[in-house]
C-alpha cells in the first residue's frame, strides 16, 4: 500500500514516500495538487490540523501536549475555531476569535498557519475520496511515539535534535536512506526539520494503513461536518 508523509515547507508541501531502494520527494504548492499527484495512496498523513470546533480547544490538540510533554508542548498550537478561516489579517483572526468563543485569545503563531489550515479544509470539503485517505498527524508526536511514549527535549532546529530524530527514524527505516534524503532535498524548498517531520508522518501514514495507529484522542470526537477530529501516530 502507497502511503505518503507530509509536511509543511518554504515551497508549500513536502510528500516523501518509500521506495524500494530508499526515500522518493515532491514539493506541492497546495493540497489539492499533493491529492492529484497521489491519487494513488492509500493514506496520506500530513501535519495539519484538519477538522475544527466551533467553540472552545481542540481536544486532539490537549491531548497532544500532554503526550509530548515539556518542552515540546509549545509546539501544539491551539487550533483557530471554524469562524475565523476567513479573517486575512490577524487583528481581524483575534477579534473574531474572542467573539466567537467566549473571549479566547488566538496566538501569532497559530494565525500563521492559518492559510494552511484554510486550504487543507477547503481542499478535503471538495472531495469525499481524500476526506477518506487523508490523517492529521503531528511530527512531535510521532517522535514521542517513536521514543517510547516520551517527548524529545532537543529541539528539531539545533544539530543535536536533528541526531536524535535521525536515530529515532533509523529504528524504522534505514539510516542511510534517510541521510540521503535529507542530504537530496533542496535547503531552499524545505528545511531539515521538514524532511525529518515528513519522514515522521511517514511512519503514522504506514500504522495507520496497517491498523496499528492509536491516536489522540483514543475515541475521535466529531466536528460539525461529521469529520473526526483525532491525531494520528
Amino acid at each position: 500500500m502507497r502511503c505518503i508523509g507530509v509536511d509543511g515547507c518554504k515551497a508549500g508541501w513536502l510528500a516523501v514516500e518509500r521506495t524500494c531502494d530508499g526515500f522518493a520527494f515532491a514539493v506541492h504548492p497546495g493540497p489539492g495538487e499533493l491529492i492529484a499527484a497521489h491519487a494513488d495512496a492509500r493514506v496520506i498523513a500530513v501535519d495539519v490540523p484538519i477538522g475544527l470546533s466551533e467553540r472552545g480547544p481542540r481536544a486532539p490538540d490537549r491531548d497532544a501536549r500532554a503526550f509530548v510533554g515539556w518542552p515540546r508542548a509549545s509546539s501544539v498550537f491551539s487550533v483557530p475555531v471554524r469562524g475565523v478561516l476567513g479573517a486575512t489579517t490577524y487583528a481581524e483572526a483575534l477579534r473574531l476569535h474572542r467573539q466567537l468563543d467566549g473571549g479566547r485569545g488566538l496566538s501569532a503563531q497559530a494565525f500563521g498557519i492559518l492559510p494552511k489550515i484554510r486550504a487543507w479544509d477547503e481542499t478535503l470539503r471538495a472531495d469525499a475520496d481524500a476526506r477518506a485517505r487523508v490523517f492529521e498527524v503531528h511530527p512531535e508526536v510521532s517522535f514521542a511515539a517513536l521514543n517510547g511514549g516520551a517527548g524529545l527535549v532537543e529541539g528539531k532546529k539545533t544539530p543535536r535534535g536533528r541526531e536524535r530524530r535521525i536515530a529515532l527514524l533509523a529504528r524504522v527505516f534505514d539510516e542511510a536512506a534517510v541521510r540521503a534524503l535529507l542530504a537530496s532535498v533542496p535547503r531552499r524548498l524545505a528545511a531539515a526539520d521538514d524532511v525529518l517531520d515528513a519522514l515522521a508522518a511517514l511512519w503514522s501514514a504506514r500504522r495507520i494503513a496497517d491498523g496499528v495507529a492509536a491516536s489522540l484522542p483514543s475515541s475521535p470526537v466529531v466536528d460539525a461536518n461529521g469529520w473526526n477530529v483525532a491525531i494520528h501516530y
